[in-house]
């Protein structure tokens, strides 16, 4: 398992290496009904196709924990 993300994350930081432009970051906090936290981190970036110059919305979960 540790490799599989190891490797994830490898292709992940070479995905946000290539974005066409900032990357933005968003983290969200909240609790269940036994009063449990969490918290979530994704990444959003653009990535535009050199055949058609169009933009696309990449998104990525970073990371998901429990407090």
């Amino acid at each position: 398992i540790i490799k599989a993300w190891r490797a994830w994350f490898r292709g992940l930081k070479e995905k946000l290496a290539c974005a066409a432009g900032k990357i933005s970051f968003t983290a969200d906090v909240w609790s269940d009904h036994n009063r449990r936290s969490y918290i979530c981190i994704t990444a959003h970036w653009l990535t535009k196709d050199e055949n058609t110059g169009s933009f696309q919305l990449q998104a990525a979960l970073i990371a998901f924990h429990c407090l």
